[in-house]
C-alpha cells in the first residue's frame, strides 16, 4: 500500500511540474508573439501602403464607367468619396497597435440642408500568423492579409460611392 501512495504522490508531483512547464511555455510563446508583432506591425503597414499604389493602378484599368480611384498619401478617393488609412502604435516596444480604415465622403464635399451621409470606420489590429512568418489584420470585419485588406477597403469605397454618389 505504501508503494501505491508513493506512486500517487510522484504522479501528482509530475503533473504539477508538467502544468508549470506548460504555463512557462505558453508565457514564452506569448512573449515571442508580442515581440514579433512589435517588430513587424509598422513595416507591414508601410508595405501595405506601398502596395496600395500598385493595386489602385491595376483596379483602375478595369473599372469601366465607374470613376477611377485617385491615390493621395494614405487616402484613396473615388469622385466625392474617400477611403483613408490611419495606423498608430503608441508604444514602440509593445505590441499594442490600431489601424483605422475610414470610408466616407470627401472633407470638401458639400451637402445643402444636411450634414451628409455617415462615414464607416473599421478597426483592425496587426497580429502574427500562427506560424510567426507573417502578419494579418484582425478586426470586426474579419481577418485579412495586407493585400486582402486593400481589396476590402477599395470594394467598400466603391460600394459607398454607388450609394452616395452625387446626383447629376
Amino acid at each position: 500500500m505504501a508503494d501505491s501512495l508513493a506512486d500517487r504522490l510522484n504522479q501528482k508531483h509530475a503533473a504539477q511540474r508538467q502544468a508549470e512547464q506548460t504555463a512557462q511555455d505558453k508565457a514564452d510563446f506569448q512573449q515571442k508573439v508580442n515581440a514579433y508583432i512589435s517588430d513587424n506591425a509598422r513595416p507591414e503597414y508601410d508595405r501595405m501602403m506601398a502596395g496600395l499604389n500598385q493595386r489602385v493602378n491595376a483596379v483602375n484599368a478595369g473599372l469601366g464607367d465607374l470613376p477611377k480611384f485617385q491615390l493621395g498619401g494614405q487616402m484613396v478617393t473615388q469622385d466625392n468619396c474617400v477611403a483613408s488609412w490611419y495606423f498608430e502604435k503608441p508604444i514602440m516596444n509593445a505590441p499594442a497597435n490600431r489601424l483605422t480604415v475610414g470610408i466616407g465622403t470627401s472633407p470638401n464635399a458639400m451637402y445643402f440642408n444636411s450634414r451628409g451621409p455617415d462615414p464607416k470606420r473599421y478597426q483592425f489590429q496587426a497580429a502574427a500568423t500562427d506560424t510567426l512568418d507573417g502578419m494579418v489584420w484582425v478586426g470586426s470585419a474579419g481577418e485579412f492579409t495586407s493585400d486582402a485588406l486593400i481589396d476590402f477597403a477599395l470594394e467598400q469605397l466603391a460600394s459607398y460611392y454607388l450609394v452616395h454618389k452625387p446626383k447629376r
